[in-house]
């Protein structure tokens, strides 16, 4: 679907270990020249994402700077040349070869749809479980990540449910029982709803499934938070022990989304929720033919 494009993408990919530093080594070379900061960043990758516990590593990121500009940068760029470049010089990629102070991937169109944001929603390319967690969008997306950009809780709620799931599980591709999520294969093609709000705005908060789906996930994204931080835990493990069992807070916050969501869509507990969601999918590359409006992973207000 048209209307789903520019707003997922792969996190950055690299090519070289030596771009990973750590926090105390970041903070270092900012305390011994400032303009360092320019170019240090902290990252994320699949690990750090699974276990928001761990102290996130920090990324030499030149972006698409020249050699000459990425010359001003003394300790990062010595700590590619040292590092990087011997690696890069085994590659039979000439380009790696050539600018092997840059990333293979850095991601141009996924920085721009980050901007002005302030989060995203990200999910590790490989999981158990399909679930997007937001992250400050202070922090680059890298390698082993799935990147949404919005900041728009009602669009986690969305992705977050069940339907979401469903629709994911129907296509999926899998590693050792694990999803593989496909931006392309499985967001692109994901109809969101078409008339949530019901009505025009402002909305009271009662009213609105939008508004309802947003204070849910806000909920549900705390009540996460609070559990891992508290328990030392990572997300998987969180949704070991207490995603199927009916009585915990996390499986009733979950199923209470669920039913704001298939509201939001009109759905009833008796449809077939996959045949519905390929009938919308083909309603709406129907209509994106014909040149009318879809909604896709917009805010709907």
């Amino acid at each position: 679907l048209k209307a789903n494009k520019n707003y997922s993408f792969e996190g950055c990919k690299l090519i070289g270990k030596g771009f990973i530093i750590s926090k105390n080594l970041a903070k270092q070379w900012i305390k011994k020249n400032s303009k360092n900061e320019e170019v240090l960043r902290p990252m994320i990758d699949g690990q750090s994402l699974i276990n928001p516990c761990r102290e996130n590593e920090w990324v030499i990121d030149f972006y698409q700077m020249p050699i000459e500009e990425a010359f001003n940068y003394k300790e990062p760029l010595k700590r590619i040349r040292e590092t990087v470049k011997p690696e890069r010089e085994t590659k039979k990629n000439q380009k790696l070869q050539e600018k092997w102070w840059l990333f293979e991937r850095p991601r141009p169109a996924m920085r721009k749809a980050l901007r002005g944001l302030s989060c995203y929603f990200a999910i590790p390319k490989v999981s158990k479980y399909t679930v997007f967690s937001p992250v400050d969008v202070s922090v680059l997306p890298c390698e082993a990540n799935m990147v949404i950009a919005s900041d728009d809780y009602y669009i986690l709620g969305i992705v977050n449910s069940d339907i979401h799931r469903q629709w994911v599980k129907a296509q999926s591709s899998t590693l050792k029982g694990d999803t593989r999520y496909t931006n392309t294969t499985y967001f692109e093609t994901f109809p969101f709803p078409q008339n949530p709000c019901r009505g025009e705005p402002p909305f009271a908060p009662t009213d609105n499934i939008v508004i309802q789906i947003r204070d849910k996930t806000t909920e549900l994204h705390e009540y996460r938070s609070q559990q891992m931080e508290q328990k030392q835990w990572g997300i998987t493990q969180l949704y070991n022990e207490y995603f199927h069992e009916p009585a915990s807070k996390l499986s009733q916050l979950h199923k209470e989304l669920d039913k704001l969501v298939m509201s939001a869509y009109g759905f009833k507990a008796k449809d077939d929720i996959l045949a519905k969601l390929l009938e919308l999918n083909s309603e709406l590359a129907a209509k994106e033919k014909r040149g009318e409006k879809v909604i896709g992973a917009e805010s709907p207000f």
